[in-house]
């Protein structure tokens, strides 16, 4: 494989990791919206506050992964072009930008903690008692 079809598969990819952005986005918002409802209906029971919890860490889960595939996007085109013996100057610069060729198991740092800030609202709002 030449340096060429490696940044077209990488080009190719980041279309697909912005459209998981975008449903991750819209499914974070609707796990927000499920809890505040959750909360602020007086119907809810147990069953409803467990449904509405195991929604929302099953979305968090899911952004999880799909964050942790755009960032092994990276990590994967850097370690092919680092194995090419002929690699032009931005391929260079890319390779010391991305910092690693070994793929991650998880998302970047601020998605980790926008995440677990994300779940804590979530839990927070089906589960506080109301005042």
């Amino acid at each position: 494989m030449d340096e060429y079809q490696i940044w077209t598969l990488w080009s190719s990819n980041r279309i697909g990791d912005g459209l998981n952005f975008i449903a991750t986005v819209l499914l974070i918002w609707l796990a927000l919206r499920v809890a505040a409802a959750t909360r602020a209906s007086d119907e809810t029971n147990l069953f409803g506050k467990l449904v509405s919890t195991a929604f929302g860490l099953s979305v968090l889960a899911a952004s999880f992964m799909q964050w942790t595939n755009a960032v092994t996007n990276w990590v994967i085109t850097a370690r092919s072009l680092d194995s090419l013996e002929d690699k032009s100057e931005t391929a260079v610069g890319f390779i010391e930008y991305v910092g690693t060729t070994v793929p991650p198991n998880t998302p970047t740092t601020g998605a980790m903690v926008l995440l677990a800030i994300v779940a804590i609202i979530i839990l927070a709002q089906i589960w506080t008692p109301k005042k």
